[in-house]
């Protein structure tokens, strides 16, 4: 799972910055990580616009990834300017080669975009780490130049891509614990579009539940991904037991709290592939009374997917276990 980096990881913060700025096959300075050029991507770290996350596995962290905004006057190896911030990421030894840096990467950039910013620059020893560089490309970064040690300077939008004209069809997934901040960037779209966007204080928070509720089964969650993985649509409910009444008898209920689209991949059926996998998710869960706040645009969507207006303004849907 995937969680915000605070001042208590600066430790492991550390062991990774030492793996990412000394891969096999670079030369290590005597100073390590102490380095000046080195040391500044944690240096005081937790200042403003530090950002973070810590992947952890049966409660060890094994790697990590944050990005941070550089002095033009100390600029990292991938620095491009002030205003977009600098990738950092590395996983333990032990367990590379399971995706967890992928998780990583992608997570990160979902963060920045969380956050406000547009892109990520990062610097990689092409030559010596391929892999890496791989991946960076994999996740849409490309080249802008080499930095002076000769490794490459990189820059990747935070936002997935348009979808190419002829895109595949699109189904929903379970949304695993490492969507945390995926479904954080999605959710930030919502509140853009209801006016409250801009306050991201809540994204901390958010991914620490996301993992304990996703990972737990309390929240349930569905995204669509673009084919580079990259989530462009999600639908997230809460769910659990109230007394039972009249219609649940089982006391099993869930709202569905989040329902969004990246601009570009709007009226694609991605809402309507989330939503339909949701609702699956939760009828097989035994929910028997699921609700949710609906928007004019999205009503039609709803009614289609056995929603019915209540009393109470919400919209209703009894699930198939639910009693007349």
């Amino acid at each position: 799972m995937l969680r915000a980096a605070t001042g208590e990881d600066l430790g492991f913060l550390r062991e990774v910055l030492h793996l990412a700025a000394f891969p096999p096959g670079t030369p290590v300075p005597p100073a390590g990580i102490d380095d000046d050029h080195v040391a500044r991507y944690l240096e005081a770290w937790g200042r403003p616009g530090d950002l973070g996350l810590v992947a952890w596995i049966d409660g060890a962290p094994v790697g990590a990834g944050w990005v941070r905004l550089m002095d033009p006057g100390r600029p990292g190896y991938g620095f491009v300017d002030d205003r977009t911030p600098e990738l950092t990421v590395a996983v333990i030894d032990a367990q590379q080669g399971r995706g967890l840096g992928r998780a990583l990467v992608a997570g990160i950039l979902d963060l920045a975009a969380v956050h406000g910013h547009d892109r990520v620059s990062l610097s990689v020893a092409d030559a010596v780490n391929p892999v890496a560089t791989g991946l960076y490309r994999s996740l849409g970064f490309t080249e802008v130049g080499r930095d002076g040690g000769g490794s490459l300077t990189m820059v990747a939008a935070t936002a997935p891509p348009p979808p190419a004209p002829m895109a595949k069809g699109l189904a929903g997934r379970a949304a695993t614990p490492s969507d945390g901040p995926a479904l954080a960037r999605l959710r930030e779209l919502m509140f853009i579009g209801d006016g409250l966007g801009g306050r991201p204080a809540w994204v901390a928070p958010f991914l620490s539940r996301a993992a304990d509720g996703l990972g737990t089964g309390r929240w349930r969650a569905v995204v669509v991904d673009d084919d580079r993985g990259r989530p462009v649509a999600s639908a997230m409910a809460v769910h659990g037991e109230v007394p039972p009444a009249p219609g649940r008898e089982n006391g099993r209920t869930a709202h569905i709290g989040s329902v969004a689209t990246e601009p570009t991949w709007q009226r694609r059926g991605c809402a309507r592939a989330a939503m339909t996998a949701l609702v699956a998710e939760l009828d097989a869960a035994g929910v028997e009374s699921t609700t949710l706040n609906a928007t004019a645009d999205g009503t039609d969507l709803y009614d289609s997917l056995g929603f019915v207006a209540s009393p109470a303004g919400a919209m209703r849907r009894p699930g198939p276990q639910a009693s007349p």
